[in-house]
C-alpha cells in the first residue's frame, strides 16, 4: 500500500512515459494511495471533493465519510486549461452531479513548475519556455467556472523536494519526463534550489493573484512551513529518505493540513497523530528494506529515525525514538488457543495487533496472554510503534 520512491540508480528500471504529457509517475515508482484508489470510492453527495495530482493523495490519510479524492496520475495545471482534456471534463462531470459539495479543493501545479518545465525546455524541438504565470490564471478561471454553489480551494504548488542540483536531470530522467540523453542536456543552473523554489513561489504568488479575483475561490500553501528559509531546503520532517523522489513524506504534511484547514482537523479523532507515526515508522522500514534488496546506499536518514529531530509540533514522526528507556519486556500477545488477534494499548492509543500465532519479538508494558497490553505513561512511543511493527 505504501509508495516505491525513485532513488535515481540504475538498478531501477525507469517507468516508460510519453514524453508529450509529463507527469510523475506515481503509480510505478512512488507512494501508492493507501488501500484501494480513493478516485474508485464511492464520493460523497455533500461534503469536500478533492481533485489533483499525486499530491493530493496526502488527504487520503484522512479517512472520513464527508472526505473523497480523485486523483489523476500526472494531472497538470496547464492539462485543465484545456477543452476536451479528459480530467477537466471528469472534474466538471463529478461537480455536476453533486451539487451539495461543500468544499472543492484542488491540488494541482507542481507537475508544472517540476516537470513540465524541464519537458518544455530539454524535451521539445524547438525548446520553449513554459509560462507559469499564464497557466496560473487560466487554470483558476477554469476552478472559478466550474459547475455548482461549492465553494473552491486552490492548494499552491509544493516546493521541490529534491536537495542537489545534480539529482534533478537525474529524476526527471528516472520518471519518464526526460531520456536520458535529453536529461544529459539539463543547464544545472536551471535546478539550483534558488530557482526551484524561486519558480515555485512564483507560481504560487500568480495562483493567489487569480483566486483573489474569483469571490469564491480561495487560496492556501503551505511553503513557508516546509522549507528551511535559510537553506531553501524541504525541513527535515517532510525530507524522503530517497533522494531523488519529488514527494514530501506524507504523514508529517498531513499534521501540517491540519492545523491550516480546521474542516480537516474536525474530521479526525484524539489517536490520528499517534496512528500517523505508526505508519511513518512501517512506512520507512518498508522504503529501507526495498532499497537494501536493490543493493541501493541509504545515505539520507530520516530525523524520526535519528536520536533527537523534531518533536510532534509540526508532525516530525518523533524525535524520541532513540530518547528516554522505557521497560521493554518479551510478551505473548496472542492467546494461542484462538490464535486471535490482540488489541495493544500504547499510551492510551489503541492499535490492532494480528499474527499468525508467533508473538511479536517484544513489547513495552504487561499484559497477559491475548490480553490488552498496557504500556506506562511516558514509555518511548516510538520504541513501542518500532516494536510491533517488526
Amino acid at each position: 500500500r505504501r509508495r516505491r520512491a525513485h532513488t535515481c540508480s540504475s538498478k531501477e528500471s525507469s517507468p516508460t512515459m510519453g514524453p508529450a504529457a509529463p507527469a510523475d509517475c506515481g503509480a510505478a515508482a512512488d507512494r501508492a494511495e493507501p488501500g484501494p484508489s480513493r478516485g474508485r470510492e464511492r464520493l460523497p453527495e455533500a461534503g469536500y471533493l478533492i481533485f489533483g495530482d499525486s499530491f493530493s493523495r496526502i488527504f487520503s490519510l484522512v479517512r472520513h465519510a464527508e472526505i473523497g479524492i480523485k486523483p489523476y496520475k500526472g494531472g497538470s495545471a496547464k492539462g485543465l486549461t484545456k477543452p476536451g482534456n479528459t480530467n477537466r471534463e471528469d472534474i466538471a462531470k463529478t461537480l455536476a452531479q453533486r451539487p451539495g459539495t461543500h468544499t472543492a479543493v484542488f491540488v494541482f501545479g507542481s507537475v508544472d513548475v517540476h516537470m513540465s518545465y524541464y519537458y518544455c525546455k530539454y524535451g521539445r524541438e524547438p525548446p520553449e519556455e513554459i509560462d507559469l504565470e499564464a497557466i496560473a490564471r487560466a487554470y483558476v478561471a477554469f476552478v472559478a467556472g466550474l459547475p455548482g454553489p461549492a465553494q473552491r480551494l486552490v492548494v499552491g504548488a509544493y516546493p521541490s523536494s529534491l536537495i542537489e542540483a545534480e539529482s534533478v536531470p537525474k529524476s526527471v530522467a528516472a520518471y519518464g519526463v526526460l531520456s536520458e540523453a535529453q536529461a544529459a542536456r539539463v543547464d544545472l543552473a536551471d535546478c539550483s534550489l534558488a530557482a526551484r523554489q524561486g519558480r515555485t513561489r512564483a507560481f504560487n504568488a500568480a495562483l493567489r493573484a487569480a483566486c483573489a479575483e474569483h469571490a469564491a475561490v480561495d487560496f492556501v500553501d503551505i511553503c513557508d512551513e516546509l522549507l528551511d528559509p535559510a537553506t531553501l531546503q524541504l525541513r527535515p520532517a517532510y525530507l524522503d529518505i530517497s533522494t531523488c523522489n519529488i514527494h514530501v513524506v506524507w504523514e508529517t504534511t498531513i499534521l501540517l493540513w491540519l492545523q491550516r484547514l480546521p474542516w480537516l482537523r474536525e474530521r479526525t479523532d484524539s489517536r490520528f497523530e499517534s496512528r500517523m507515526r505508526r505508519s511513518l515508522s512501517r512506512y520507512l522500514r518498508d522504503k529501507e528494506l526495498e532499497m537494501a534488496a536493490k543493493g541501493i546506499a541509504i545515505t539520507r536518514v530520516h530525523e524520526s529515525e535519528g536520536g533527537g529531530g523534531g518533536g510532534s509540533g509540526e508532525g516530525s514522526g518523533g524525535g524520541d525514538r532513540a530518547g528516554a528507556p522505557c521497560e521493554v519486556l518479551e510478551t505473548w500477545l496472542l492467546d494461542a488457543a484462538s490464535a486471535a488477534a490482540t488489541t495493544v494499548s500504547v499510551n492510551g492509543e489503541e492499535a490492532a495487533v494480528a499474527s499468525d500465532g508467533t508473538p511479536p519479538s517484544f513489547c513495552a508494558g504487561e499484559g497477559g496472554a491475548g490480553g490488552v497490553v498496557e504500556v506506562p505513561a511516558g514509555a518511548a512511543l516510538f520504541a513501542v510503534c518500532a516494536a510491533l511493527a517488526a
